[in-house]
């Protein structure tokens, strides 16, 4: 197979999406990126593509490529703002909270975590998955131990899915925490 020569492909491809031939444009673009699978650039703007054409999906799996690769490389600002661009796509879809979550947390933007954690949490909750938020519950009481709200709310869920086990231990790493603060008799409280 001959080796294609990216310049050339990209002037053709910018014409047809000029000349409003987007999927042509896409199609001369994959080539690109057959040939080069780093080339971010030309991958995003295959998703720009795809969402100017309504096709929400394809656009969403041409970025998330280019915001893992940006996550694994350390950038993770450039990540944040690719997964922003997923989320305004498809405010539905659960993956982009999740991702821009552990992106925020990996920045120490904790609030900022908290916030998207919380949306799966409630949509979880709202679809009836109290395990999965239980899980992201989890994940938030990990980023921030000292935020006693989200540990009760995570033992709450533990009782009311029969897990009285997990909810024990989570009780008692509240009292432990309150104990740890100095409010003893709230950490007494939380045990009984």
């Amino acid at each position: 197979m001959a080796k294609v020569n990216p310049v050339k492909l990209k002037q053709e491809a910018e014409k047809l999406e000029k000349a409003g031939r987007p999927d042509q444009a896409i199609a001369l673009y994959k080539q690109i990126a057959d040939d080069n699978p780093r080339d971010w650039n030309v991958i995003n703007k295959i998703g720009d593509l795809y969402a100017k054409l309504n096709r929400t999906k394809e656009a969403a799996d041409e970025y998330a490529k280019v915001a893992d690769f940006y996550a694994k490389d350390g950038f993770l600002l450039k990540a944040i703002a690719i997964w922003k661009k997923i989320n305004k796509l498809d405010a539905s879809a659960m993956e982009p909270y999740l991702q821009l979550a552990d992106l925020y947390a990996k920045q120490g933007l904790m609030m900022e975590a908290k916030g998207q954690y919380q949306i799966v949490v409630d949509e979880h909750l709202k679809r009836g998955k109290a395990r999965e938020a239980g899980d992201v519950l989890k994940k938030m009481a990990e980023i921030d131990p000292g935020d006693l709200k989200i540990r009760s709310k995570l033992a709450d869920l533990y009782t009311r899915e029969g897990s009285a086990g997990k909810a024990v231990e989570e009780h008692i790493a509240i009292a432990d925490e309150l104990n740890r603060k100095g409010h003893l008799a709230e950490a007494v409280q939380v045990l009984e």
